[in-house]
């Protein structure tokens, strides 16, 4: 792309929206751009090129702060190991969340367990303890020093 083109237009083609640019301007991820005679910001190849790299690296989850990072070490000569040590931070952090989603997820199932069961064992139960996912949450919110949240929704006062 030898021409520059306004934000819209280098919006489009980045696939991020205009108020992303002016954003990541903010931040100083992109460097300023030239001006049309009518005020317009315009981009060159290089700083579209620069929003496409940014876009894809927030994709494989970098915080912005890292995104500067890789910007900055893509400037330099021999910033592999530095990069692999990024990476390595990264998908360390991506295997604990991982972890996190599964003990969730194994939370999630067993709640969704113990209703079905309670609906099709349609024991006479007080209305207060029909769904267990809503009783124990009550419940944590009682063992947190949440006391008086918990007595004044017992005593009906909300």
């Amino acid at each position: 792309m030898a021409e520059a083109v306004h934000i819209g237009k280098a919006a489009k083609l980045a696939g991020v929206s205009v108020d992303t640019i002016r954003f990541y301007q903010k931040l100083g991820l992109l460097r300023s751009t030239d001006r049309s005679a009518g005020g317009y910001r315009l981009f060159d190849g290089e700083q579209i090129h620069d929003l496409i790299f940014v876009r894809h690296a927030q994709e494989l989850g970098f915080s912005l702060n890292e995104v500067k990072e890789l910007l900055a070490l893509r400037q330099k000569h021999h910033a592999c190991s530095e990069v692999q040590s990024m990476l390595k931070h990264k998908l360390t952090d991506v295997r604990e969340k991982i972890k996190s989603l599964v003990h969730l997820e194994a939370e999630l199932a067993g709640a969704f367990r113990n209703c079905n069961r309670e609906l099709r064992l349609k024991r006479e139960i007080k209305h207060e303890d029909c769904c267990p996912l809503l009783t124990k949450l009550d419940r944590m919110n009682g063992s947190k020093s949440n006391k008086y949240v918990a007595g004044a929704r017992k005593l009906g006062k909300q």
